[in-house]
């Protein structure tokens, strides 16, 4: 039975079509058909319904994808396990957000390394909207991002160590007691309301009824606070313990929301993959440090 096979069986399941699967793999979809088509013959069972204008997976397929990433998941440790460097060896490749990266993680990281010397790490630092698909796809082994705004896919799970609450903030030489103080002074820098947190924010301001006339619109948050510092604007940003004393003293901060609007950040993975155990001591080690206990 060929691994290729079954790794190909599990992106179906994910992308939700063989033509999506297929230009994920940079294959034809001729090509994909064929491989699903030998694993069935294989297998002695049909794994797709095609009665439809595209195939999708009947019971039998379903039950294949289940043991297919039990299957990969044991082939990847298996690898993991015989490496040179040991089972805590390789490589560990993580997603971040970038206000993480200003928190408790990089100190959390470097015991990591430093309790397992021959473990390489790779950081990717993406929004978490951006950085989830690549670990449901098996691209990332975790992630720390905010909460999803949607229930995670069977094979992941998202497990929270931290709270960031969010603060109206304004240039440090104009106080306000709210939001709507501000939009009356000031343009709104807007984090991207299609993003998590940018949504999570566009949904409270319209639950308060507040519309800012004037709103430039970013895709980062330390852009936001650098045109905010500038006195360009005003913004609503996320901020945690780390970060949120430095912010004092550059900003005139009030509380957003009542209650405090917060955002929740957490660990994102598959259930199972190879570096299960290095991502649980990450866990517990950022938990410990953290709110959250």
């Amino acid at each position: 039975m060929s691994l290729r096979a079954l790794r190909t069986l599990t992106l179906i399941a994910r992308k939700g079509s063989f033509a999506a699967a297929a230009g994920h793999l940079h294959l034809t979809q001729s090509a994909v058909s064929l491989q699903m088509k030998n694993l069935e013959e294989e297998l002695g069972v049909e794994l797709f319904d095609r009665t439809g204008r595209s195939p999708r997976l009947n019971a039998a397929g379903r039950l294949a994808v289940e043991r297919a990433e039990e299957i990969l998941a044991l082939m990847d440790s298996l690898r993991a396990d015989l490496d040179p460097a040991g089972a805590v060896g390789g490589v560990l490749v993580l997603g971040v957000i970038p206000t993480a990266l200003t928190g408790p993680v990089p100190r959390v990281l470097a015991r990591l390394k430093e309790r397992h010397p021959q473990l390489q790490l790779r950081i990717r630092s993406g929004i978490s909207d951006r950085l989830a698909p690549l670990v449901e796809d098996g691209e990332l082994d975790a992630a720390l991002i905010s909460e999803p705004p949607y229930a995670p896919p069977p094979h992941c799970q998202w497990r929270p160590y931290d709270e960031e609450p969010f603060y109206v903030v304004g240039p440090r030489h104009v106080p306000a007691r709210d939001e709507r103080d501000l939009s009356e002074q000031l343009p709104f820098v807007r984090f991207d309301k299609t993003a998590w947190t940018g949504a999570l924010v566009e949904g409270q301001l319209m639950a308060r009824g507040v519309r800012p006339p004037d709103v430039m619109e970013l895709d980062s948050l330390e852009a936001v606070l650098s045109l905010v510092e500038q006195g360009l604007g005003f913004g609503i940003a996320p901020f945690n313990a780390a970060r949120l004393g430095a912010a004092r003293q550059r900003f005139s901060l009030r509380p957003f929301g009542e209650p405090q609007l917060k955002r929740r950040i957490g660990l994102y993975e598959r259930r199972r993959h190879p570096r299960r155990g290095l991502t649980d001591q990450l866990l517990e080690e950022l938990v410990g440090e953290c709110l959250l206990k």
